[in-house]
């Protein structure tokens, strides 16, 4: 629907743009006051750079759905990392204590951290806002980021190695916090338990 309406605006301006430059034509020709075809020229010239802008929007606003939408194809189709992403949720339903993770899982917690890594440079390239990306991946990275065995295996003993992922957690969390928005097992936050200071940049 909200396409639809989109759509509609889109042509109602083309067709103003369109009537305004036979406005504009006709004023040129039998106006005998040049002011008066210069300003219904700007006029025409105002409402094509209008349409256009509106259509940059449209496109962009797709671009940006598109972009977000192979995200997360990525993530789906690695293997390393959704394999990785389906044990921690079953470690999660279960609701146990039990450590469930080995040094075989270290490959795949690799990837998954790569796969963050890539969006925290996105972010700071701002190419894509944290905003755009919330809701679609807040729950994969605070359930791997916030799991303690996680952390005991491979998060703490290669800190340095993640320091990226440990600063778009801290940006990622205080966002949320400032939108009153949960955090999964913000007691075991990794930030406090890795061995530095982690600045900003």
């Amino acid at each position: 629907m909200k396409r639809r309406q989109e759509t509609t605006i889109f042509w109602i301006i083309v067709l103003l743009v369109v009537i305004a430059a036979l406005v504009s034509g006709v004023a040129v020709l039998i106006s005998k006051d040049e002011y008066v075809a210069q300003a219904v020229t700007t006029a025409t010239a105002v409402i094509g750079a209008f349409a256009i802008w509106f259509q940059m929007q449209k496109n962009k606003k797709l671009n940006e759905g598109e972009f977000i939408v192979n995200l997360n194809k990525q993530f789906i189709e690695n293997k390393h990392i959704y394999d990785l992403f389906l044990k921690l949720e079953k470690y999660e339903r279960k609701g146990n204590e039990e450590n469930e993770f080995t040094d075989d899982d270290i490959a795949n917690i690799a990837a998954y951290m790569t796969f963050f890594e890539v969006i925290y440079s996105l972010i700071e390239r701002k190419i894509i806002k944290l905003w755009m990306i919330d809701d679609l991946f807040s729950y994969q990275f605070f359930l791997l980021l916030n799991n303690k065995h996680i952390q005991n295996l491979e998060l703490i003993p290669c800190d340095t190695y993640y320091a990226n992922v440990f600063r778009l957690y801290k940006i990622w969390k205080d966002y949320r916090k400032k939108n009153n928005d949960p955090i999964m097992h913000e007691e075991s936050c990794i930030l406090s338990r890795i061995s530095y200071q982690l600045d900003e940049s």
